[in-house]
């Protein structure tokens, strides 16, 4: 089988840092398999070809995204691949540009096509300005390509209910798992008032109210330390910010961490936080719950899915107030019982839904897809 994945970047070589984990396993599980080819859309901003996993991967430049851009991103990828050789399935990892460039190669070469909504393509969040569907126009492009799909897949439960209620085609939910060689538990002793955070430093991610909420439930824990993993997008806000809250020797800011080294800042502590505004399926959480380490957040993606399970993985807060999830954490700080039940739970979910299990469901679907003929 002949698969053609069409991304948004993240397929530098394994030791670059432009590196979107899942996609890397996924192309690399895939390649082992099958003939794979890569197309990047806007990865970086010159045309440029390399090889990943012995995958050829050919960089289309997007420019400023203006309409004559996206025209010209439309017109470039469906050639590229045929460069690379007629697919038997193309897949859009992202439902925005990727996915409607995706779905355009399908019908230049008659073949299915699956749109992945990984992000925030339909997202609308005014209080930060984030999200696709603030904007008329980058809300189309992506209902456009879920409408022009084969099929359309989401990571998580809470992914399928956004996408309905933004107006978008609904989906199969399939989870892009861990990389369990990476995630495991190892022998770390777990430390009692530790708490970790894994996300990029940026608005979206909301680290203020992470470091709000660590301050109000430091006052009834006094030994709370918190590390957080990511790279810094704002200049050092966060860290100013814990300054100005008097958290910042209880804080470490590790940066920006290898993928391969994550489990080593995880595993340990007691809880893992996210609290992100919008979050389609957080792989860290998944990676932490592999590593033995439950989650509590924000309602969003696996948060919510592993929080509403008959045994429960996760906790998910009901609203966005630092007093609400400073309460839940000190909750679980204080209830190792509970928080060894969240773990358990959490980690037989991440080990059944690994990377490899993600791999296996796109391989069942894309021949599903390939057999059936109104799809191409």
């Amino acid at each position: 089988m002949r698969i053609v994945y069409v991304v948004p970047g993240g397929v530098d070589p394994p030791d670059g840092e432009r590196v979107i984990p899942f996609v890397h396993h996924l192309v690399r599980s895939m390649a082992a398999r099958h003939e794979v080819a890569v197309v990047a859309v806007g990865h970086d901003a010159e045309p440029g070809e390399w090889t990943l996993f012995g995958a050829p991967v050919v960089n289309v430049p997007v420019g400023t995204h203006s309409k004559a851009d996206i025209a010209r991103v439309l017109a470039a990828v469906p050639r590229a691949v045929g460069r690379l050789g007629r697919p038997d399935v193309v897949h859009g990892l992202w439902a925005n540009l990727p996915g409607l460039a995706a779905t355009a190669t399908g019908r230049r070469f008659g073949a299915p096509t699956v749109v992945s909504v990984c992000g925030g393509e339909l997202a609308a969040v005014s209080s930060i300005e984030y999200g696709g569907g603030l904007r008329r126009g980058t809300r189309q492009l992506t209902l456009a390509a879920l409408r022009a799909a084969s099929e359309v897949t989401v990571a998580t439960e809470w992914m399928q209910r956004h996408v309905a209620a933004a107006g978008g085609r609904i989906g199969e939910v399939v989870p892009l798992g861990a990389d369990l060689a990476h995630c495991s538990p190892g022998d770390a002793t777990t430390q009692p008032h530790h708490l970790v955070h894994v996300a990029g430093l940026n608005r979206v991610k909301d680290q203020d109210l992470l470091l709000h909420a660590v301050a109000l439930a430091a006052e009834a824990e006094p030994q709370l330390t918190l590390g957080i993993a990511g790279g810094d997008t704002l200049d050092g806000h966060h860290r100013r910010l814990a300054q100005k809250l008097g958290v910042a020797e209880r804080v470490t800011f590790h940066g920006h961490v290898a993928h391969d080294r994550l489990a080593e800042v995880v595993r340990g502590a007691a809880l893992h936080v996210l609290t992100s505004h919008h979050d389609a399926g957080p792989i860290a959480v998944l990676e932490a719950a592999a590593c033995g380490v439950p989650t509590v957040g924000t309602a969003v993606g696996h948060v919510a899915d592993l929080a509403a399970l008959p045994e429960p993985g996760a906790v998910a807060v009901p609203s966005r107030d630092p007093a609400v999830l400073a309460a839940a954490m000190v909750a679980l700080l204080r209830d190792r019982p509970r928080r060894d039940a969240l773990a358990h739970s959490a980690q037989r979910w991440a080990e059944q839904h690994d990377a490899d299990f993600t791999a296996d469901c796109f391989d069942v679907l894309y021949r599903r897809l390939i057999t059936r003929p109104d799809t191409a």
